[in-house]
Parts: structure tokens; C-alpha cells; sequence
């Protein structure tokens, strides 16, 4: 009995890095979800918004004025859409029959997540959809807003 006691040594090491090693793999799995849960919810407020600019394009024109809306909508995590210029729209008359609404972002800076995350619609004006000389390339109006992540 006293020898097997003699050749069993103390594992405080091999503890200590197992509960380290688990440590760290619980933080990094928490931060992962902190991050997947930034990106779902931020992918969703921009398919509303999305929604929202394309349906509002499509029933009083290009020229509207997104800017404010847009603000009372968006979540924290989105700076500041400004008034002058963000929604950039391609220079086709208001009678186009189909809206296709592009919002795209920049500087991801997640630990997870490297990349540009984007949102598109496209809507179908039904006031004009009657009308016969309507094509889908040439009655169609392209709008693009790009916003940024706040940290």
C-alpha cells in the first residue's frame, strides 16, 4: 500500500490547465454568441429598413426623403443615416413598374465576423405594372444606401 501512495503523484498542474483551458473555451463561446446575436439583429432592422425605403419609393417616387424615417427605425448598432445624399437612386422616371432597394454596410469590426453585410428587396409598383411598354430592364428604378456600424 505504501509503495502504490509512494508512485502516485499530485496533478495541481494538470488541474489548473484543464480548468484554464475550459475557462477560455467558455469565454470565447459567450463572446461568439454576443456577436452572432449583434449580426442576427442587425440583419434584421436592415430587411425592415430595406422593406420600409422600398415600398415608400415605390408609391411617391425617387425623390422622397428616407432620411428621417429611417432614423426613428433603425437600432442602435447603425450610425446616423444622413439626409443629404445616403439613398442614391438611378436616374429612371417615377412611372417604373419595379424598385430594387440595395442597403449594404461597412467597417464590420466583430471578432467573429469579417465580412459586409447587405440587404435587398425588390418591389413591384402595381399602378404600373398594367402598362405595355414596360420592361424589367428599362422601368426600373436601382436605389443603394451603404450605412456603418457603430461599435
Amino acid at each position: 500500500m505504501q509503495k502504490n501512495k509512494a508512485n502516485m503523484k499530485p496533478a495541481y498542474i494538470e488541474n489548473i490547465l484543464i480548468w484554464m483551458v475550459m475557462f477560455v473555451g467558455f469565454v470565447s463561446l459567450f463572446f461568439f454568441v454576443i456577436d452572432y446575436a449583434k449580426i442576427v439583429r442587425t440583419i434584421d432592422n436592415m430587411d425592415a429598413l430595406c422593406d420600409y425605403s422600398a415600398n415608400r419609393i415605390s408609391s411617391e417616387g425617387k425623390d422622397t426623403d428616407l432620411s428621417v424615417a429611417l432614423n426613428s427605425m433603425k437600432v442602435s448598432g447603425i450610425n446616423t443615416i444622413s439626409a443629404d445624399g445616403a439613398v442614391i437612386c438611378s436616374d429612371v422616371v417615377d412611372g417604373a413598374y419595379q424598385v430594387r432597394f440595395t442597403i449594404t454596410t461597412t467597417n464590420i469590426t466583430n471578432t467573429f465576423f469579417k465580412n459586409n453585410l447587405s440587404s435587398k428587396r425588390v418591389v413591384f409598383n402595381n399602378q404600373y405594372i398594367s402598362d405595355a411598354s414596360a420592361t424589367n430592364d428599362s422601368d426600373s428604378i436601382d436605389c443603394n444606401l451603404t450605412v456603418t456600424l457603430s461599435n
